[in-house]
């Protein structure tokens, strides 16, 4: 019996090793003439549920040409799926199927944009401690008045109910970068605030950077609704609230859209917003961080695009 026990326990730790992954992917190229984001730019954000459904990739293609983002943030991006979007960006890894040549799942954010400065920031923790980690995706882009845009493409940790400290240490790993950053941000994705206790973290957050949440949603966004009374009592979900959101600083909502795209469990987010010059962009206390080990690549590809990786 104990012989058959440490069989599986060598095996159950052999597995979670295996899923683990980190780092970015340049994902196709991006062009040699590159332009800064817009002061009007559209984002499309959407978890794509690991590409489970086969009409999800002509789906994503038809979003993006119908409504021609600006940016699109991604998450539950499988490698194994990755096709050419007529956009380049950086894949972000979070874990890896746990067999060899398994596919690896992370969070994907495109544009046309070269951005100036690419981070990963994956958790400390793993859902049930030993699942799966998460990973979000900064990056950094010029605008067109010499400022730069911080797009966060989101990704939280799920499946905490009472006592969500897992989700506060994510959040504050987050905030260690974003509070560098005094000029606009866009922080988008996939925040899985099913309860009011999730929620008031990352609304806590958001104060504390000064980022606003973008409303006026139609109904149609994903909530974390169990149909059961019982089961929302016993885990604190709240049956409302949703799932995909987006705040920003220094930005007004022009357009707001739920698509009516049903090959997710979540549906596609788009949203138009307009640089705003007059808006205060102050922060009261802004965080000093630094890189450990910053790694400056040059000349990536043929095209000499330029970044940094903290």
């Amino acid at each position: 019996m104990a012989k058959a026990l440490g069989v599986l326990l060598s095996v159950a730790f052999g597995l979670i090793a295996a899923c683990q992954s980190s780092g970015t992917t340049e994902f196709s190229s991006f062009a040699q003439e590159s332009e800064p984001l817009p002061e009007r730019l559209t984002l499309l954000t959407w978890n794509t549920q690991k590409f489970h459904d086969p009409e999800i990739e002509q789906d994503l293609l038809n979003l993006i040409r119908d409504h021609n983002p600006d940016l699109v943030f991604l998450q539950e991006v499988r490698t194994d799926q990755l096709d050419s979007y007529q956009m380049s960006g950086y894949f972000a890894k979070a874990w890896s199927y746990p067999w060899p040549g398994g596919p690896t799942v992370g969070v994907l954010t495109l544009s046309h944009s070269w951005p100036v400065r690419i981070k990963p920031v994956q958790t400390e923790w793993r859902e049930f401690f030993v699942i799966t980690p998460k990973v979000s995706l900064i990056t950094e882009y010029p605008l067109p008045k010499g400022e730069t845009l911080l797009a966060v493409n989101v990704h939280l940790l799920n499946f905490e109910s009472w006592e969500p400290f897992m989700l506060r240490a994510q959040l504050q790993d987050l905030e260690r970068v974003l509070g560098q950053h005094e000029g606009p941000i866009i922080m988008a994705g996939d925040f899985n605030t099913w309860s009011k206790a999730r929620l008031a973290l990352v609304d806590d957050l958001a104060r504390r950077l000064q980022l606003e949440e973008i409303d006026g949603f139609p109904h149609g966004r994903k909530t974390g609704d169990l149909d059961s009374a019982l089961l929302h009592w016993v885990f604190g979900v709240h049956p409302d609230l949703p799932l995909d959101r987006v705040y920003s600083r220094g930005f007004e909502a022009v357009s707001v859209q739920v698509l009516p795209n049903d090959s997710s469990d979540h549906r596609p987010v788009l949203v138009t917003l307009t640089l705003n010059p007059d808006l205060d962009q102050e922060l009261e206390s802004p965080l000093v961080v630094t890189c450990s080990n910053p790694l400056l690549m040059t000349g990536v590809g043929e095209y000499g695009s330029s970044f940094q990786i903290c």
